[in-house]
């Protein structure tokens, strides 16, 4: 599909863009916090990176919690073997207070990407609900607010939500010395530059893995196992899609 000037215009703004002892970190003053917790817009690789911080920062720590219930607030489901990674769950919520001194990275993902994994995944959406057009799903209403478990009617789309999200979560590392903000994108294309950020944000007193020595995870991790990809959703985005986002962003 070949998309107008105007459209590839766009998309360049767009992708500007049984426990053990923990492992040594900048916890002091944090022991309510122990570790560094992931935070997120549904559906931008929470995992990912809760599987990049437990194999790189907390190499023998277990951080196993089970189970766990996921989906939307009418659809939820449980996931009996729980998560490998769950202790580093922060939230899907918007920023706030009751974080207290929280140590948090809040990864961002391309808002095309996460709309197309929101759709692809039915239990995100309402049980009686079913959207068999992408286009569709882009413009409808949400009916939940921060996460999709959390009930609520903000009057807007999950394009209008992800924005809405992603820019309280930056103006919020602006004023919280606790919060890093990082691109998945970034992730899966250079885990080794993320990881040196994240090192020296939070774990400078830990020796620093060398390239070879870092696990950038390769293998399927989630919800529901995926390899960590960028452009997926590019197989089912319409040229009225894109003029959508760039109406909004």
């Amino acid at each position: 599909m070949r998309y107008s000037s105007k459209t590839v215009s766009f998309l360049d703004k767009i992708f500007g863009t049984k426990k053990t002892k923990s492992s040594p970190s900048n916890t002091e003053g944090n022991e309510q916090f122990p570790y560094v917790m992931v935070h997120s817009h549904a559906r931008s690789g929470t995992h990912f990176l809760e599987a990049f911080l437990a194999k790189n920062f907390y190499p023998n720590v277990d951080l196993t919690v089970k189970p766990i219930v996921w989906g939307h607030w009418s659809n939820r489901i449980e996931k009996p073997e729980g998560n490998p990674y769950g202790q580093l769950f922060g939230s899907h919520s918007f920023p706030s207070v009751k974080f207290g001194a929280q140590r948090k990275i809040y990864i961002r993902r391309n808002p095309m990407a996460v709309a197309y994994s929101l759709w692809k995944t039915p239990n995100f959406y309402h049980k009686d609900k079913s959207f068999e057009d992408f286009t569709t799903f882009l413009k409808t209403q949400i009916d939940w607010y921060g996460s999709p478990g959390k009930e609520g009617n903000p009057n807007m789309s999950v394009v209008e939500h992800w924005k809405k999200h992603v820019e309280a979560w930056e103006e919020h590392e602006k004023r919280d010395a606790n919060t890093l903000v990082i691109h998945y994108e970034d992730l899966v294309s250079d885990p080794y530059k993320v990881y040196q950020v994240i090192w020296k944000k939070f774990f400078s007193e830990m020796p620093k893995l060398k390239e070879e020595e870092m696990d950038p995870i390769v293998t399927p991790t989630g919800l529901l196992p995926n390899k960590a990809t960028v452009d997926s959703y590019k197989d089912v985005f319409t040229e009225e899609d894109y003029h959508y986002f760039e109406s909004i962003l």
